[in-house]
Parts: C-alpha cells; structure tokens; sequence
C-alpha cells in the first residue's frame, strides 16, 4: 500500500485495487488516527508520569513523550490509512 514513509501507491502493485476511491476519501482515517493517539498518549503520560517525572520532573517528562510521539507519527499515519481502507473496503479480493 505504501512506497514510502509517507507516500502511498495510487494502485495496489499486485491486484490494481485502487486505494483512493474518491477525493478525500482517506480523510476519514484522521478520526481513526485520533483514536490510535488518544490511546498511546495517554499510557505515554502515565507511564512518564510514574517514572521520569518523579526522578527527573515534569519538563522531562512531557520532553519524553513529545519525544515518542514525533517518533510514533509515520507508524500512526500509515496504520491508521491501513485500517480506514480496511473499513471501507467490503468487496476486495485478495493480493
């Protein structure tokens, strides 16, 4: 599906599946990405709280997570596009 961090092949390399089947049409994977974020976020700033905060503060510990999160981006973004063609697409035979 992908060819690059951040790039997706218009067509599947195997079968010719057209992944974008219209404008906009993987804009709805920004809700399933919103999704996949508040989950990670939140055990991040928990688990930074009860570790790095007590020992090296708060500034580290959000740094840490921050930190995590940029890291985390490009994985989000193609996950959550992976999932929301998943969503959306009923009737695709296999690769």
């Amino acid at each position: 599906m992908f060819r690059g961090p951040f790039t997706m092949n218009p067509t599947c390399p195997v079968c010719g599946h057209r992944f974008e089947r219209e404008p906009g049409f993987f804009q709805g994977a920004m809700y399933v990405s919103y999704g996949i974020g508040i989950v990670y976020l939140g055990m991040l700033g928990l688990l930074a709280n009860r570790f790095v905060a007590p020992r090296f503060g708060i500034a580290a510990a959000i740094s840490a997570v921050i930190l995590v999160h940029v890291a985390c981006v490009p994985a989000v973004f193609r996950y959550s596009r992976v999932i929301w063609a998943h969503l959306n697409v009923r009737t695709m035979r296999p690769c």
